[in-house]
């Protein structure tokens, strides 16, 4: 057991920056009561050296940030991987272009239990892992120690995630590698893992079988740029429903499920973390309505000149566009997304069995028209209204 265990609050991003950097191993994170992973200290082994601060991002928040110089719509030429993916396959064409040439991309992926980890991938055939958006945190465990080793040892890394824990990733390392691209994705927020679990346990109860597969950007039925669509696959049923209708995405678009820290991040503006930074391209049929595409469209900002060097390689197709255009419908490029009230009390029941029962779920009515509206409809009023 650890004597005086203390708890970093409203500031932690989670990121197990300061476990790795520990040479004695007395941090170790814990999840809270809302399941979000903290670090814990045993103070008494604690040797005070100050390194879990140093490489705290929380406490370097300016360290390796960049404004794009340079803004591009992008489609992958890849159109299977276009269609596993969230937007237009940007990510998955960096990661393409890295593997080729010998590196190891880290990314989100679901393991057997359905719960979010960061991987490490060194072929191609498994990119899939990897691919589309995976709206809940994800535990880094060691993957910054193993990027540092294959850097070391020279071999090329594209690490992808969430600004903060590509912040973590500089603040770990301490140091610049040239054999090291990063990519941060335009992020919202994150739930807590806990939220995710109970959910899947709801879901896995009223489907009666264990689940193999999430999808919370499904595009199967409506394609991309009309409305979420939540995938949900067991070994003898899958079912596809309007991702703000579910118990899960109607918190997720509230916004009230978030780490704390989300609400104030020092990375949700245009200063960027990564090398690349890539979203959707919401701007698409105001600006570009010839590039559209119902298998989906990326934004993408170059933010370094190895960013570039990284764009130059993948195999998409590109139009550059202008800040307006790749701010469009992207708040979380200018600000971090304001805190709800509902965010005080939504996690005080979350370890009762029937926490999914009794939150709300997405009953609007303007949801339930949506879902009415067939794909290309939706697109046809989109593109009339601008």
């Amino acid at each position: 057991m650890y004597e005086n265990v203390s708890f970093v609050k409203e500031h932690c991003f989670g990121c197990r920056s300061c476990e790795q950097v520990c040479s004695i191993k007395c941090i170790d994170m814990k999840a809270n009561a809302e399941g979000f992973l903290y670090p814990g200290v045993n103070e008494a082994a604690c040797i005070h050296c100050g390194r879990c601060v140093q490489s705290c991002p929380a406490e370097q928040s300016d360290l390796h940030r960049n404004r794009p110089f340079e803004m591009y719509g992008i489609k992958s030429r890849d159109e299977k991987a276009v269609m596993n993916s969230a937007s237009g396959g940007a990510a998955d064409a960096a990661a393409r272009s890295i593997i080729l040439e010998g590196g190891v991309v880290f990314g989100a992926a679901y393991n057997e239990k359905q719960k979010v980890m960061h991987i490490e991938v060194d072929q191609a055939d498994d990119l899939y892992r990897i691919q589309s958006s995976k709206y809940v945190q994800s535990d880094l465990a060691e993957c910054y120690s193993r990027a540092k080793e294959y850097l070391k040892e020279g071999r090329k890394v594209l690490f992808t995630g969430t600004p903060c824990q590509i912040a973590g990733l500089y603040s770990f390392l301490g140091k610049e590698y040239g054999s090291l691209y990063t990519l941060d994705l335009i992020c919202h927020g994150v739930p807590s893992p806990l939220f995710f679990e109970k959910y899947n346990e709801f879901i896995e109860k009223k489907m009666g079988g264990k689940v193999l597969e999430y999808n919370f950007r499904s595009k199967e039925r409506k394609g991309w740029g009309t409305q979420l669509l939540l995938k949900i696959r067991t070994r003898t049923d899958a079912r596809t429903q309007l991702f703000s209708l579910s118990r899960y995405g109607r918190h997720f678009l509230d916004g009230d499920c978030y780490r704390m820290s989300c609400y104030q991040c020092p990375f949700a503006d245009m200063k960027r973390c990564g090398d690349l930074t890539a979203g959707d391209y919401w701007g698409i049929n105001r600006y570009n309505p010839e590039m559209f595409s119902e298998k989906g469209v990326s934004s993408v900002g170059v933010n370094t000149e190895k960013g570039k060097e990284l764009l130059n390689k993948m195999n998409i197709e590109a139009v550059p566009i202008k800040e307006e255009a790749f701010l469009e419908k992207q708040d979380n490029l200018k600000h971090p997304t304001p805190m709800p009230d509902s965010r005080k009390t939504f996690y005080v029941n979350v370890s009762e069995e029937n926490f999914i029962d009794s939150i709300k779920v997405g009953i609007l009515l303007k949801e339930r028209i949506k879902a009415l509206i067939p794909a290309k409809v939706f697109v046809f009023l989109k593109k009339i209204r601008g």
